[in-house]
């Protein structure tokens, strides 16, 4: 069947089925649209939701863990502060009322969300405690003299300015500020706390592992003395200056408020339960402990027994196992599935890496509602729709068939002559073209074509001109790594173009003296044949001065500068790493040429040099001299590299660098592998993190491992 018949018959079918779709619709299934509409409905409003809510998920994941990095940060600063204040004296203070101490006028009380600071009862009552934020309070414990703690509280009573400015920075979350000295003085900020008599913060939680790892620490979840809420408590050793422990300093956040970031549309927060939840660790086991709630229901807490925690489950256990499955390998989701007897839909966050994940259920009858209502309005206005376009396709089709007949032979035509003159060129018939003249899109087609051909020639020379510039650079490089005592050395290079500019050599010295080798690493300007001509060049240069002058890198490096600039352009030069191996003593002597510092990863200590020098790019200025650094001696396990910038510089689809640490740390993490291995990881790291991308620069590097 010709072209001609199927275009006609593709657009009557186009108008002509709608219509008959319309009309069997119309007389068979009008009175089932209701329940089609709503299902349909239903799936949309699913899938938002679904969607939605994952979002909203995510968003409160990351918003809290700002926070919680912000709240070790404030509390840091708080550690900071407080060591400042012990240990320089205060003459005099203000005299105390009752148990406030260090009043500051000049602040001005902030406003608080009601019900921040309420005592919760046993019988579930809330009554408001009168906080202040211009003073503290204090508690001494049972068998401590006040007199004794007199000049310690003139100390602390400096920090109530401090307390204050740093509650400001995340008043959202901070509950209360306090600190408890080793000999028992607990002092509160802001003031209004009521402890009990038999209170001793030193039996605390946060205060006992707080000491004991000299660290900050994470309390378990327990109920505040002074509000009766479940808080978690953040703690961190307040240390003298020889390193002794004078108090711990803790920050507390209710774990209701780590709930005020999640945002869910009205429609869904009836009956909506949010929850951070943990596996229970202390009995090996994979079941889920919930570890914070979004409500809690029960007021019945005593703030001297230990926190119940309540498991999470599901009365469909294999569901609920595989919502575990994913939690616990790191992958999120949504599942619909009962809780405590109802139909929900389960949203979580997945971290393989983390011990806390948050989980969202929204019980699934919110959605439903939502359908109901708007089945009835959506129904009755798809009847209309349905009417009004049977009408319309009637019209359209009589006009389609008259114009589809004469669409169809005028369009079939300009594609055949198309299709003869795309079998020539496919055939190597770079000269074949088509005349079409009909003033619309098929003329702009066949110009297009006719501009093919040409281009096509010219592409192909090309393509075979760049293979052949890239096999011989490719020959230019080193084929293998010389042997040298002492030392394990390998490079890599890939371009990111068929040629490019970066460059590395391996030049043996032994015709000088045995058992050295230069090593050389440079990265031309710019890419392509240019980038490609002027590396070749520069590395002809190089091995000629090393013939010449050997040792004496400074009047290499000055030579071939001199050479660079007289044969190049202003605006092409080369950045240029250049250093001799000694394997007898394990020694590197340097210079370098506007490049970055090579990087030596001593493992002994762990710490990480730079090997710097002085020097422009190469090619740059005339006369310039370049300084000869070193040496330096490697040890056993040391490992230097040196690189270009297309490895630190390589941006990923967030327009993140790979960076300097990244690089480090992946040669940390394959110190035990052969140089060889260490490169090809490197390389293989740059281009995973650049994915989806490629990488724009060339990648190369060298590395060097004392032996």
């Amino acid at each position: 069947m010709s072209i001609r018949k199927k275009l006609m018959m593709l657009l009557l079918a186009i108008t002509l089925i709608p219509l008959i779709g319309v009309i069997a619709m119309y007389e068979f299934s009008i009175n089932k649209v209701g329940d089609n509409v709503a299902h349909q409905i239903q799936l949309t409003l699913d899938e938002n939701a679904s969607l939605n809510m994952h979002r909203d998920l995510i968003k409160f994941e990351k918003i809290l863990h700002a926070n919680i990095v912000l709240l070790q940060s404030i509390l840091q600063l708080q550690s900071n502060e407080l060591e400042k204040a012990l240990l320089q004296p205060v003459l005099s203070m203000k005299s105390l009322d009752g148990n406030s101490f260090g009043r500051d006028e000049s602040i001005k009380e902030p406003s608080v969300s009601p019900g921040k600071y309420q005592k919760l009862h046993t019988d579930g009552s809330m009554k408001s405690l009168s906080v202040s934020f211009q003073q503290q309070d204090f508690f001494i414990p049972k068998g401590l003299d006040l007199k004794k703690v007199r000049s310690d509280l003139m100390c602390l009573s400096q920090m109530t300015g401090e307390y204050y400015r740093l509650y400001k920075k995340n008043s959202d979350l901070i509950l209360w500020q306090h600190t408890t000295q080793v000999n028992g003085l607990h002092t509160s900020y802001p003031s209004g706390a009521i402890f009990p008599e038999n209170f001793d913060p030193r039996g605390r939680e946060w205060y006992v592992e707080a000491k004991k790892s000299g660290a900050l620490y994470y309390s378990n979840p327990y109920i505040d003395v002074l509000t009766g809420k479940p808080v978690i408590t953040i703690s961190v050793p307040v240390r003298s200056s020889d390193g002794t422990i004078m108090a711990i300093t803790a920050l507390d956040f209710s774990l209701s408020d780590v709930f005020q970031w999640l945002d869910l549309n009205p429609n869904w927060s009836n009956n909506a339960e949010g929850m951070l939840i943990v596996k229970d660790s202390a009995r090996q086991s994979d079941n889920m402990i919930i570890l914070a709630q979004m409500k809690y229901d029960t007021p019945q807490y005593q703030w001297d027994e230990p926190l119940g925690f309540e498991y999470l489950g599901s009365e469909d256990t294999l569901a609920f196992a595989a919502l575990k499955t994913d939690l616990l390998n790191g992958r999120s989701g949504i599942r619909r599935m009962p809780y405590k007897g109802k139909d929900a839909l389960w949203v979580y966050q997945g971290f393989e890496d983390k011990r806390v994940y948050p989980l969202l259920i929204i019980p699934y009858e919110n959605l439903i509602v939502l359908a109901d209502d708007t089945e009835d309005y959506i129904l009755r206005k798809s009847l209309e729709w349905l009417e009004y376009t049977a009408i319309i396709v009637i019209i359209v089709v009589f006009a389609s068939i008259v114009v589809s007949i004469r669409r169809a032979n005028a369009f079939s035509k300009p594609i055949h002559a198309l299709a003869q003159a795309s079998a020539r060129l496919g055939e190597g018939d770079y000269e074949s073209r088509v005349d079409i003249r009909t003033g619309d899109e098929l003329e702009r087609l066949g110009e297009v074509f006719n501009e093919i051909g040409p281009r096509l020639k010219e592409h192909e020379k090309m393509q075979q001109s760049l293979l052949l510039a890239k096999e011989i650079q490719q020959r230019l490089l080193p084929e293998s790594a010389p042997q040298i005592e002492n030392f394990d050395i390998a490079g890599l290079c890939r371009y990111s173009d068929e040629t490019g500019g970066d460059y590395y050599d391996f030049i043996s010295l032994d015709e000088v003296e045995p058992n050295k080798v230069s090593i050389v690493l440079g990265d031309v300007t710019g890419h392509g044949i240019g980038a490609a001509l002027l590396m070749a060049s520069a590395r002809s240069m190089l091995r000629n001065n090393v013939r010449h002058y050997a040792y004496d890198l400074s009047k290499i490096m000055y030579e071939l500068n001199n050479e660079l600039t007289q044969d190049t352009d202003s605006g092409k030069f080369i950045t240029l790493f250049f250093g001799v191996l000694d394997g007898g003593d394990r020694s590197l002597f340097w210079a370098l040429g506007g490049h970055d510092p090579a990087i030596l990863l001593r493992k002994a200590s762990d710490q990480v040099e730079e090997l710097t020098s002085v020097g422009v790019p190469v090619g740059f200025i005339k006369d310039m001299n370049f300084e000869q650094a070193g040496p330096v001696h490697l040890k056993q396990g040391d490992i230097m590299v040196v690189g270009t910038d297309g490895i630190w510089e390589a941006e990923n689809d967030k327009e993140e660098m790979f960076g300097k640490d990244r690089l480090i740390q992946t040669i940390i993490k394959n110190n035990q592998k052969s140089a060889k291995d260490i490169c090809q990881k490197i390389v293989n790291q740059v281009r995973e993190f650049c994915k989806p991308r490629t990488p724009a620069d060339d990648v190369t590097v060298v590395i060097v491992k004392a032996l």
